[in-house]
């Protein structure tokens, strides 16, 4: 029997399927290292705020912290940037995964088809195999 080519499409696809896991994998695990990095700087600002506004702070410490505050603000603002992106690509990788998946279903749908019609085909053949034998045979 010849291999049906829906089988190699069907492997092909699965391997897709595959890479799109891993590659949304990869997207979460980008996207929890931003979403980290934006509450360690959140962590940091609130920590710093409340050390520069207590009443022990001298203007030396103020000044420190209107200097660290302008450079952290840099950095938060990249961060936050980073996390949108990732968030994103998230997005982008669930979506490419569902489509890989449809695809795989797709192709094991058609291979379905395909045997179902081999099947059909073969009773078909049957049956004629056996109406030409009983015709031989006079039966009918």
């Amino acid at each position: 029997m010849t291999r049906d080519p829906v089988e190699a499409l069907l492997r092909l696809r699965r391997v897709a399927a595959d890479e799109a896991r891993r590659g949304l994998a990869e997207s979460l695990r980008v996207e929890g290292e931003a979403a980290a990095a934006v509450a360690a700087i959140a962590a940091a600002i609130e920590r710093e705020t409340a050390v520069a506004t207590s009443l022990a702070a001298g203007d030396a410490e103020v000044e420190a912290f209107a200097a660290w505050f302008r450079r952290i603000r840099s950095e938060q603002q990249s961060a936050v940037a980073a996390e949108a992106a990732a968030a994103t690509a998230t997005v982008q990788a669930r979506a490419i995964l569902g489509a890989a998946r449809a695809a795989v279903r797709a192709a094991e749908e058609m291979l379905e088809q395909h045997a179902a019609a081999a099947r059909l085909e073969m009773q078909r053949r049957e049956q004629r195999d056996i109406d030409e034998a009983a015709e031989r045979r006079g039966d009918g």
